[in-house]
């Protein structure tokens, strides 16, 4: 199979255009003679909240599925336009990914352009994409847990009971300001929904502005129609930060608005919500 040139550019999030921080979170590929064009995203998108402090990951992910899906519309109308205007096909990666995300202040901005020869810009792009994104989310974070990880191994039990479970389901709430897809709650008069929060991060400054985001967004969603109750299940430090664990805890508890729960109080936890879940079904 022969060689054919192509280009890329690397999508990334930047949290602070003064501090120059940033993290890779996609790739775009673009091979024009083969007329191939396709973006990768990460869409592990809660773990860069230990990379960055005040970090929205529902913002994230509702950004990267639209910038997914244009790419995909470009690709067809590309694919389309292809045989009738050759000599419109757009020089780089770049040139395309700007039509997509703009050059602008925002929070994601493309890279230059790099390139070279290859058989499968497919191949290609998965290539980039594991060893400039996916690889180095898994070094930093492989001593840490995230919410995935915490809800799998300390909380998931309660609501996997089989006396809880058909009862959950994922509800979101909305307000003027905020909004939340909560993955498990359940309605008993008003709707009892719960997020897991992991606050196992490198810093200890990370671990506090996590809290307030939280306790900010819940004084948002408190102001929904929609009546509730939010409990935060929460996953400590692993030997560290203890310090900044219970200022996030004390920042936390400053809200009415929320009900905090402790890895230690699982079993318990678990245990109450089998007894509410069954008391309201009767």
């Amino acid at each position: 199979m022969s060689q054919q040139p192509y280009s890329f550019c690397f999508l990334r999030y930047i949290h602070d255009a003064l501090s120059g921080e940033f993290a890779n979170v996609g790739v775009a590929v673009w091979a024009p003679e083969s007329n191939y064009l396709g973006f990768l995203g990460a869409d592990r998108y809660s773990r860069l909240s230990h990379f960055f402090a005040q970090f929205d990951p529902d913002d994230y992910r509702n950004l990267i599925g639209r910038i997914k899906t244009r790419f995909d519309t470009l690709a067809v109308e590309f694919e389309e336009a292809h045989s009738l205007f050759k000599e419109l096909r757009p020089e780089s990666a770049r040139d395309i990914a700007l039509k997509v995300v703009p050059h602008d202040s925002s929070a994601l901005q493309w890279s230059l352009s790099g390139g070279g020869l290859c058989q499968s810009p497919e191949l290609e792009m998965e290539k980039l994409f594991e060893k400039h994104i996916q690889s180095h989310y898994q070094e930093v974070l492989s001593d840490r847990r995230d919410e995935a990880i915490v809800y799998k191994t300390v909380y998931k039990k309660a609501f996997a009971q089989p006396e809880v479970r058909e009862y959950i389901k994922p509800h979101q709430i909305s307000a003027a300001l905020a909004n939340h897809v909560f993955e498990q709650s359940w309605k008993n008069g008003l709707w009892n929904v719960y997020q897991t929060i992991s606050f196992d991060l490198k810093k200890a400054e990370d671990i506090r502005q996590k809290a307030y985001r939280w306790h900010s967004k819940s004084k948002f969603l408190a102001q929904s129609e929609d009546e509730h109750k939010l409990h935060l299940l929460l996953g400590s430090p692993q030997g560290r930060n203890e310090k900044a664990y219970g200022d996030a805890k004390d920042i936390l508890y400053a809200s009415s608005d929320i009900v905090l729960i402790e890895e230690d109080e699982a079993e318990g936890f678990a245990s109450d919500l089998r007894n509410r879940v069954l008391s309201a079904s009767r």
